[in-house]
């Protein structure tokens, strides 16, 4: 019976673990692409690293019985004995060598129960990702941004955590389109939101809003340094935009921008609809610059002009303070782009 006593938990841990792996994964294959599905796909993501933990847990627990199993059978073997002890001696040895090849067996099976969780959690990964994704940009979609700024709300409310919402359009989308093609519009949004997701912090989120819209929220940030970042990302891409072409021809390319900080008592709608407000007034003044909330005068002229990035005008001669990530340091034309975080 002592032989079972040892193995005894560790078999019923690996049937264990192979029926709820089994329930989840049925689960998931009846799953649909709706709210409930997409929740049922976290929980079951969630679900499998915490098995993934207590199967490596379980495997260590049964190499480290295997490795007493292994000292213990060193001792009896090297015991000096005669008669019908050497009988005895050599059933314990046998039991013990039985003992580990049965825990070997354990052991495989948990492996490859391991592996197999392994490749799921990926796949429920990797299907998480596509939902948030938008499929022509590969930024995040309008959904994902419906999620983090509800997420970024919350934790204003809780902690006083200030975060802004940009607001960036695409200046005369319909125009590109109507001079060289919808693949040329699709072009510019893909190159664009490529370019917005190289120029702020990793942590920062950047998603398509709408049709020639992306939206950007930037965590734990002033109004002030959000306005600084929004009118860096536009100067760059009115720098950048003389390099645009498609098909041989050169397209023209801006942004309007409205910026928006949180305010105590802020809304999803709130913060959106004063984002919005200020991006229309920077296409009212006319195209191609930056609006913060509540600004009532035109913003001068300069702000027409394409900058570069070391402006005086802009920086000085210094890059802006952009807390303890690393400052915008926008990739040069050719180098490859950034690989987008988990949104």
């Amino acid at each position: 019976m002592e032989p079972l006593g040892y193995i005894a938990p560790w078999v019923l841990g690996s049937v264990a673990v192979g029926i709820l792996v089994g329930y989840l994964l049925s689960g998931l294959g009846k799953s649909g692409l709706g709210e409930a599905a997409q929740r049922q796909r976290q929980a079951t993501l969630k679900a499998l690293v915490e098995l993934l933990k207590a199967v490596e847990q379980m495997n260590g627990d049964v190499e480290c019985h295997n490795t007493e199993i292994r000292q213990q059978a060193d001792q009896v073997g090297s015991l000096r004995v005669t008669g019908d002890m050497e009988d005895v001696q050599q059933a314990l040895l046998a039991h013990m060598v039985s003992l580990l090849k049965s825990n070997q067996r354990l052991q495989n099976d948990l492996m490859c129960t391991r592996y197999r969780m392994e490749e799921q959690a990926q796949e429920i990964d990797h299907a998480r990702r596509e939902a948030r994704t938008d499929a022509l940009t590969s930024v995040a979609n309008r959904k994902a941004f419906d999620e983090k700024l509800r997420v970024l709300l919350a934790e204003w409310e809780r902690d006083q955590s200030p975060f802004v919402l940009i607001l960036a359009d695409l200046d005369h989308l319909k125009r590109i389109n109507d001079s060289h093609g919808h693949p040329a519009g699709d072009h510019v949004l893909k190159i664009v939101g490529s370019w917005l997701r190289q120029w702020v912090r990793d942590d920062d989120f950047v998603g398509r809003y709408g049709g020639d819209e992306f939206a950007i929220l930037l965590p734990r940030t002033q109004l002030e340094t959000a306005v600084a970042l929004a009118e860096k990302l536009r100067a760059q891409t009115a720098e950048r935009a003389s390099g645009v072409t498609f098909r041989g021809e050169q397209v023209s390319l801006s942004l309007s921008v409205g910026v928006a900080g949180s305010r105590v008592g802020d809304t999803v709608d709130q913060i959106i609809q004063r984002a919005d407000q200020a991006l229309l007034k920077s296409k009212r003044y006319g195209r191609n610059r930056v609006t913060c909330e509540d600004q009532e005068e035109p913003p001068s002229e300069m702000s027409l002009l394409p900058h570069t990035s070391a402006s005086p005008s802009l920086w000085g001669s210094e890059s802006p303070n952009w807390g303890e990530s690393a400052a915008w340091s926008p990739s040069a034309p050719g180098e490859s782009p950034a690989v987008f975080p988990d949104f």
